[in-house]
């Protein structure tokens, strides 16, 4: 311990003695730093001390010792809040603004014309009168503003412009030049993880949500249990906490203090002060459903106009860095998980895409090629059906010419046939009378030659008489001959003409078939006439 006060000047050994001192009073007041439920922890870093302008004064003359060597005094130093009228050369100090290699660039980049300079201004012109952090702003301020948004956005046009940077240029404005305040900010985004938490992937962002939301559910286990039954996120809350770093939240007097510690100890104070606020609050947010808590974390802050007792609250937290990076390499573990599978969907959604281009045009080409068929089997239905059509025309001329010609003569040739018949039957009736006449005859010319040989006539005259006789016999026989003749060939006729009736009988019933066949038939080919016709349509 000697050789250490060896080594340190006067001042520095007066401020020593104030600090143990100090911790002295610390230890003896148990009441001052008391635990809650092992959430809230005894601040090591916050000290009640009074710090005078000499010190200030001392910091900024030997910053380059304090920044390097005395880098826990430092921040016990600005915990307390640094002097109004130091404020912006010690903001500069602290993110090494003197070093900007875009200080020079700054006149030119005002010259050069931003995509996002009509964004700028409707953001400025609906966010400056809603806050009180920027109601002090004349309108030279509110152009300085413009100007170093507009300059930034040119000079990284892969972040440009971002809402939640109007909030810290603001503040910014309200303490230095504009000029001073640009290369402050270019400081800020490229060495305090804006330009990360500006990205248009918010991988930062998420991973400080994520890590917000471990540290409610592991201090803060009913409030985060109540989050997730009414399903309210933290990122509802907390993206504007990050992304503003708290200013539009924060009071007038409030916002500088929790600046000036950001700007020396980074993101860490945006989680303190969060999570001590939802401790505060705790018991009142657990009675609100989302809208409620909505409303209650809007205005929660804000309520807490003494900076020192919110700074207090704040470092009673549990912020254990290890935990804070074992989280970060935890969220990145999981982002790159789902880096992965987004990657294999978009893989798949790309083949998705080539195959939904591949059976757009499969169907491109089977619709044309479905167009052109069913062009060609329309003419042909037509074909057919005209075909069909005249078919049927003709079917139902030659069944009206069937009709008409199996009508008139066929009745002629039956009547004709039955005449026939009867004359047949006529002649056959005359042909047996004759018969029975001519064997009546015989009959008779037999007696009478029976007789005449019993009577015993003369020889001469018998003789002569026996041949006339037998002449006469023979006359009568040949007569008797041609007649059965004539009979026979009478009755053979008869047989022609039954069987000519007969067949002329066959002929009409087939005729009658045939014509019902073809009557059916039409009856077909209408109604697939009509079924043609019905496709045509």
């Amino acid at each position: 311990m000697s050789s250490l006060a060896s080594q340190l000047s006067p001042d520095e050994m007066k401020l020593l003695a104030k600090l143990e001192e100090q911790n002295r009073l610390l230890e003896k007041d148990s009441k001052s730093l008391s635990s809650v439920n092992g959430v809230l922890q005894s601040p090591s870093s916050l000290r009640n001390l009074y710090f005078d302008e000499d010190t200030w004064d001392q910091v900024v003359k030997e910053w380059e010792d304090w920044s390097k060597n005395k880098v826990g005094q430092l921040k016990e130093l600005i915990r307390r809040g640094i002097p109004a009228h130091l404020r912006a050369h010690l903001w500069q100090l602290l993110c090494d603004a003197q070093n900007v290699a875009d200080r020079q660039r700054y006149s030119q980049l005002l010259k050069t014309s931003s995509p996002s300079e009509t964004l700028i201004r409707r953001d400025m012109t609906r966010i400056l009168p809603q806050h009180q952090l920027f109601q002090s702003l004349d309108s030279t301020s509110q152009e300085a503003l413009f100007n170093v948004l507009k300059a930034y956005s040119a000079l990284d046009r892969e972040i440009g412009y971002c809402q939640g940077s109007v909030f810290i240029v603001g503040m910014l404005i309200t303490q230095m030049s504009e000029e001073e305040a640009f290369c402050v900010f270019v400081r800020l985004m490229k060495d305090f993880q804006l330009r990360e938490l500006y990205r248009s992937t918010m991988t930062d962002l998420g991973c400080c949500i994520y890590q917000l939301d471990s540290m409610i559910q592991e201090q803060l286990p009913d409030l985060h249990s109540h989050f997730q039954t009414q399903g309210f996120h933290t990122s509802i809350f907390s993206s504007t906490w990050f992304l503003h770093i708290l200013l539009s939240s924060l009071s007038v007097a409030a916002a500088p203090r929790i600046f000036d510690i950001f700007m020396c100890e980074g993101l860490e104070i945006v989680f303190r002060v969060g999570l001590a606020m939802l401790y505060l609050k705790q018991a009142e947010l657990i009675k609100f459903d989302v809208e409620g808590m909505t409303q209650c974390l809007q205005n929660s802050i804000k309520q807490y106009l003494d900076p020192d007792n919110l700074i207090k609250a704040a470092y009673q937290i549990k912020y254990i860095p290890r935990r804070m990076k074992e989280l970060r390499k935890y969220y990145a573990s999981i982002k790159a998980k789902e880096l992965e599978e987004q990657e294999e969907l978009n893989g798949l959604y790309s083949e998705n895409k080539l195959l939904k281009q591949r059976l757009d045009m499969l169907e491109n080409r089977c619709s044309e090629k479905l167009v052109s068929q069913l062009k060609t089997e329309l003419e042909t239905t037509r074909l057919n059906a005209t075909k069909s059509f005249n078919t049927l025309k003709e079917m139902q001329a030659k069944i009206l010419q069937k009709e008409e010609n199996s009508t008139g003569p066929d009745e002629d040739c039956v009547e004709y046939l039955q005449k026939e018949l009867i004359s047949c039957r006529l002649r056959e009736a005359e042909a047996l009378t004759r018969l029975k006449e001519l064997k009546l005859h015989v009959k008779h010319m037999d007696e009478k030659w029976q007789n005449q040989q019993a009577h015993g006539g003369g020889q001469q005259k018998g003789g002569s008489v026996q041949n006339i006789l037998q002449v006469e016999l023979l006359s009568a026989q040949l007569k008797e001959t041609h007649s059965k003749a004539a009979l026979i060939e009478s009755r053979h006729r008869l047989l022609q003409l039954q069987t000519e009736n007969e067949l002329t009988s066959n002929q009409l019933k087939r005729i009658e078939a045939h014509v019902n066949s073809q009557r059916e038939h039409l009856q077909e080919l209408t109604s697939q006439n009509q079924h043609l016709h019905n496709q045509l349509q």
